[in-house]
């Protein structure tokens, strides 16, 4: 299971406070580049089906997406492909490999896509260079495999009723609807169902009147 460490907010050190505070993952990444010598990043654009990088290749560095989709996918020693998460805008993604000798997993773009590229001993070297940002970094990657963990105990919960309903509430804002582009079949991947068994939990959710489905594909939670 991946989770994307940097999705939404990132963290910065005040220099007079010593305190972490939010800002944006597009602030962090910006940061983090003017942390290496100039002209590190590059702009990488893919097509649908085209790999960024490919599972047992030498980690290529820190992406940060600025449009499109890409899915990570990991292959079994059965030969089955698993797909473990999808990068959306504005997220960074392939965190871990920085300090991995191989990548875990093929980064395949799902649409046209396009992103930012940090080389990997760049994002090193601004590390060592400025403990700020490799504190910044260690958060998130703490944060991440909390997140991981709960998606771990939602995948306990039975029956899926019950396990849908408890993801689906966390991620609804207080009018019930789910962030843009919230995708069903990933949705299922996350809650370790197929689609459709997802579906038919949904179903018996909005005829429990918890949820309604104002058109395909969209969800939206009955707040009390």
């Amino acid at each position: 299971m991946h989770i994307s460490f940097f999705m939404e907010t990132s963290y910065r050190v005040d220099a007079h406070s010593n305190m972490i505070a939010i800002m944006s993952v597009s602030d962090f990444f910006d940061a983090l580049e003017q942390a290496c010598p100039p002209g590190s990043a590059r702009r990488v654009a893919l097509t649908p089906g085209q790999a960024l990088f490919r599972q047992d290749d030498t980690p290529p560095g820190l992406p940060f997406l600025l449009g499109g989709r890409i899915d990570l996918v990991r292959h079994t020693e059965a030969g089955d492909q698993v797909r473990i998460h999808v990068a959306r805008p504005r997220e960074t993604f392939a965190e871990a490999s920085i300090y991995a000798e191989r990548c875990h997993c093929d980064a395949v773009a799902a649409v046209p896509s396009h992103l930012r590229l940090l080389p990997k001993a760049c994002v090193l070297g601004a590390f060592e260079a400025s403990p700020d940002l490799a504190r910044t970094f260690s958060q998130h990657l703490a944060t991440g495999l909390m997140k991981a963990r709960r998606l771990l105990e939602l995948r306990a919960i039975t029956p899926l009723t019950a396990r849908a309903y408890a993801r689906l509430s966390e991620l609804a804002n207080a009018e019930g609807a789910l962030p843009p582009g919230t995708m069903l079949v990933s949705l299922a991947t996350d809650l370790g169902v197929t689609p459709p068994a997802l579906y038919r939990a949904l179903a018996a959710l909005e005829r429990q009147g918890k949820l309604t489905r104002p058109k395909r594909g969209e969800v939206r939670l009955v707040r009390a």
